[in-house]
């Protein structure tokens, strides 16, 4: 009986590091300095859905695939959509920098100050629940939302998790969400004045000490049988 709860409170140890250890947060940056790049499946320059870009900006080749981030532990497809279905999206980093911006067809704004605009979403994948900690919008033009100069305000957005509704909010920088669990989280702009670009986003893992409970209950259990039957 010793032996097993050494065994279960070994196990219970393994369990509380590995929880500590995934409760490490990333944050995966979209605008310059420091800017993470998609693992591929983008063109730089040029032009993009039409939109004259600066030279080291990027722009998804294929807007079905989006673009992919891999970054420590985390892996993250952002795909573009607007009113009339998928689009492309586009990474600004370059003479002002964004982040992640939508490209519509027809899109007649240079890139500095193409942003998300009422009705234009992105959808981040992250392939498995994660815990979305913060976001960083920016107004575009390298402006923060709270200085967005000419362009207005960053405006307002809804927030989907897993495909559901989860609240409205209005786009600040450095907003911290205080962990909201989910693998699909979709950015609906709203604000037919306002638009915005998408600076980081920052995310942590789900934790897992309810697991190491029911282990420890589950051995504990198996021991206190082991009892009972050497007893009869």
């Amino acid at each position: 009986m010793r032996k097993l709860l050494a065994s279960a409170a070994a196990c219970l140890s393994v369990f509380a590091m590995a929880g500590a250890a995934q409760a490490s947060e990333v944050t995966i940056t979209f605008e310059n300095p420091g800017a993470d790049l998609p693992n591929g499946n983008f063109t730089t320059g040029g032009k993009c859905n039409g939109v004259k870009i600066s030279g080291i900006d990027l722009c998804s080749i294929d807007e079905n695939l989006g673009l992919t981030y891999t970054k420590d532990w985390v892996e993250v497809t952002a795909t573009a959509y607007n009113s009339g279905g998928i689009t492309d999206i586009m990474q600004d980093l370059a003479p002002k920098t964004s982040g992640l911006a939508i490209v519509s067809p027809g899109e007649s704004s240079s890139d500095d100050q193409v942003q998300f605009s009422a009705g234009e979403s992105v959808v981040f994948d992250f392939g498995t629940d994660v815990v979305l900690e913060a976001m960083d919008f920016n107004a575009g033009a390298d402006r923060n939302c709270s200085n967005p100069g000419g362009e207005g305000p960053c405006g307002t957005f809804d927030l989907f998790v897993d495909n559901a509704l989860f609240g409205s909010y209005t786009a600040v920088d450095d907003m911290v969400f205080g962990g909201i669990v989910g693998t699909l989280f979709e950015f609906v702009a709203t604000d037919l004045n306002g638009g915005f670009a998408i600076a980081s986003v920052t995310v942590s893992e789900t934790p897992v000490p309810g697991a190491a409970v029911l282990l420890l209950s589950g051995l504990a259990g198996l021991g206190f049988n082991r009892s009972r039957r050497k007893l009869a």
